[in-house]
């Protein structure tokens, strides 16, 4: 296995040990002061401990000095961040019960079909205290109180929000996605000689030609697809073609027709009739799902930008975090 080229301060390698004399050492170093709070060095390093695995994932085993730095300043700056938002929920009072939390923790035993000792198991296997889990759930309670009450009544989700967000999530709604079209298909096994392939092409481009032409293609498909009703224009959800036609499709216009598409059954040429989107009765179905997601989505942008005023209202001192 190759080494790891990561430049650890000897704090966060006694840390990932264990070690208890690191924690002595770094507790009252101080790489940050927020208003009046300090950020320590224990806890940078502890941040980044939290995140170390997620890190060798994301970068692989030639991770160097520079990029690491990077990651230990992006580190610093979630912290300068978590310390204003939680300035914030002081000033405003804003606190959790011991019911809020239990209220929650039901609910995910709930969801999850757990009772309590599963619950904490699970936990565990996730290396932290049942302790740990509850107290990082009352500090996402009472962010989520705090947003839905200060934040929230910022955000409004319009009809041209909900379009956008389905033009750029497609995926997320292909089983509400059609195209009206039509394909000729020539039949071709997998394991085709590359005389049969060259043969197939030759007469995939003759067709497409004629469609090109103004060829009708419903006629075509009866003279040469392998299945001639496959050339008579239908409706088809995307999410039930297969990938390379829904790849073909994806930068053809109404009226196009495609070049020859590889796929188990053949070769497929396709000609594109109406491309079908949420309209009418299928967009009511799913309208208040996507307003949901708008809305989530619209609301952590409307707190990443509350935090960054905060930031330019704030004093905010950096040291060294080595």
């Amino acid at each position: 296995m190759k080494k790891v080229h990561l430049a650890i301060g000897a704090g966060l390698l006694a840390m990932l040990a264990g070690g208890h004399a690191a924690r002595a050492e770094t507790v009252d170093k101080i790489v940050a002061v927020v208003n009046d709070d300090p950020i320590t060095l224990y806890q940078l390093d502890k941040e980044m401990a939290d995140k170390i695995d997620e890190i060798k994932k994301a970068e692989g085993n030639n991770l160097q000095k520079e990029k690491f730095n990077d990651y230990r300043q992006q580190a610093l700056n979630l912290l300068i961040e978590e310390k204003l938002l939680d300035q914030e929920m002081t000033k405003h009072n804003m606190t959790v019960t011991d019911a809020d939390v239990q209220k929650s923790i039901d609910s995910v035993m709930k969801r999850t079909s757990l009772t309590k000792q599963q619950l904490i198991e699970e936990v565990q296997k996730k290396g932290i205290t049942f302790e740990k889990y509850q107290a990082d759930l009352k500090g996402q309670i009472r962010k989520m109180k705090f947003m839905g009450e200060f934040l929230a009544p910022r955000v409004k989700v319009t009809d041209a929000d909900l379009d956008a967000f389905f033009a750029k999530h497609p995926d997320q709604f292909a089983p509400y996605q059609s195209v009206e079209m039509a394909q000729i298909i020539l039949p071709l096994s997998e394991t085709a000689s590359d005389s049969e392939i060259s043969t197939a092409n030759t007469q995939a481009k003759e067709i497409i030609n004629k469609a090109k032409g103004g060829g009708n293609f419903e006629d075509l498909g009866k003279k040469y697809s392998q299945t001639p009703s496959t050339a008579v224009k239908a409706i088809y959800q995307s999410n039930m073609l297969a990938p390379q036609i829904v790849e073909a499709l994806t930068d053809m216009k109404p009226g196009d027709v495609s070049q020859p598409v590889r796929s188990p059954l053949g070769l497929h040429i396709v000609k594109l009739y109406e491309r079908k989107t949420l309209a009418g009765d299928e967009y009511k179905a799913v309208r208040e799902q996507l307003r949901e997601k708008v809305f989530e989505e619209k609301l952590e942008e409307e707190l990443q930008k509350y935090v960054d005023e905060l930031k330019t209202k704030s004093y905010i001192q950096t040291k060294s975090s080595t």
